[in-house]
């Protein structure tokens, strides 16, 4: 790995795949429809450059979620063209049952910023991951981790997050 630039970890839901929009009620669009749901804005352009001139293959995908969401995930990331678009390879895309958990896929694959929308899964690698983006998040989970806060980067959008790694 290149170390001097290090590896990206990113997580799916609402930092690639936006559910924000989404009616959480709506079970056929979960169950028959899930690859129509939107992408975050800028994320394939942004990816591609960060791949591009950054990472160079060093970018992982890593997903806390269900084996049901699991089977989605991969389907409306083959079904929405994300690797092609992008240039992240499918064999690094992780999975695993509980949010803590994606600390140790960071250690394994020497992951050195990684970028999610929870504080809780942050706090977990303040120790692993020395730069650590926290995308569009939610205010109650800011107000209950507040402590970790200050260990991360808050960001607004892709452009933003493409602007400080680089």
């Amino acid at each position: 790995m290149d170390k001097i630039n290090g590896a990206l970890g990113i997580d799916i839901g609402n930092v690639i795949i936006n559910h924000r929009l989404t009616d959480k009620d709506d079970k056929t669009l979960h169950e028959e429809r899930y690859s129509t749901i939107p992408a975050a804005e800028g994320v394939f352009e942004a990816v591609k450059k960060l791949n591009d001139e950054k990472f160079h293959g060093n970018i992982f995908l890593i997903s806390k979620c269900t084996p049901w969401a699991q089977e989605k995930i991969l389907a409306w990331l083959k079904d929405n063209d994300f690797y092609s678009k992008t240039g992240v390879k499918p064999e690094n895309v992780f999975f695993c049952r509980e949010r803590h958990e994606k600390d140790k896929i960071c250690k394994d694959n020497d992951i050195t910023y990684f970028i999610d929308d929870r504080l809780e899964v942050l706090s977990h690698m303040v120790d692993t991951s020395p730069l650590l983006f926290l995308y569009q998040p939610d205010q109650a989970e800011i107000d209950e981790y507040r402590e970790f806060l200050p260990r991360v980067t808050r960001v607004e959008s892709w452009l933003d997050i493409v602007e400080k790694i680089k």
